[in-house]
């Protein structure tokens, strides 16, 4: 036996209005309408929902910034040290640059003191040297001013200080000697 085919019989007189140009628009826009409103309020149930999901990784954001921001800040003391290191170096490096000879110019001021004059700071300055130290006599002190002007390498010498000093029973002096600039 064959399969009855169902007829659709539609009982309600057709309306003119029905079959006009404006009233298939109208059941047109209708359709398409439920199926906007469909679609408008699955988007807004999708970005209800993810809001948590976006809150979840806004916090997790939010936890990792602020260990970050913990790290960096225990590394601000290190930082710091490095820095001065950094400055200290610099000041190394021109100080090899300008080929300084330290332990000769040591050996030259050694061999320039007489004895009984001892030296508690030796200052390496731009463009020259300072030293500071105590002496037993006037003559001395005398001896070691003239052998540092007759040094052929120093431009000039000043003395920033004499005084007589009693703890160590002699004269404290500090004397600073300029270079002469090597023409390149």
């Amino acid at each position: 036996m064959p399969a009855k085919k169902f007829i659709k019989v539609n009982l309600l007189p057709k309306d003119s209005f029905e079959v006009s140009f404006l009233g298939k628009f109208l059941k047109w826009s209708l359709t398409a309408g439920r199926v906007m409103v469909v679609l408008t309020e699955f988007v807004v149930i999708l970005a209800f929902s993810s809001r948590f999901w976006f809150d979840k990784e806004l916090n997790d954001l939010r936890e990792v910034n602020d260990s970050l921001q913990t790290a960096i800040q225990s590394y601000v003391d290190v930082e710091n040290q490095m820095r001065q290191v950094i400055v200290r170096q610099k000041a190394v490096d021109i100080f090899l640059s300008e080929e300084l000879k330290t332990s000769e110019g040591l050996e030259k001021l050694k061999l320039m003191l007489p004895s009984g004059t001892v030296l508690s700071q030796v200052s390496f300055l731009p463009g020259g040297v300072g030293i500071a130290g105590v002496t037993g006599s006037e003559q001395s002190l005398a001896q070691t001013i003239n052998t540092m002007k007759s040094y052929e390498d120093l431009e000039g010498v000043n003395i920033k200080k004499i005084e007589f000093d009693q703890k160590k029973g002699g004269l404290a002096f500090e004397i600073v000697s300029q270079f002469k600039q090597v023409k390149k």
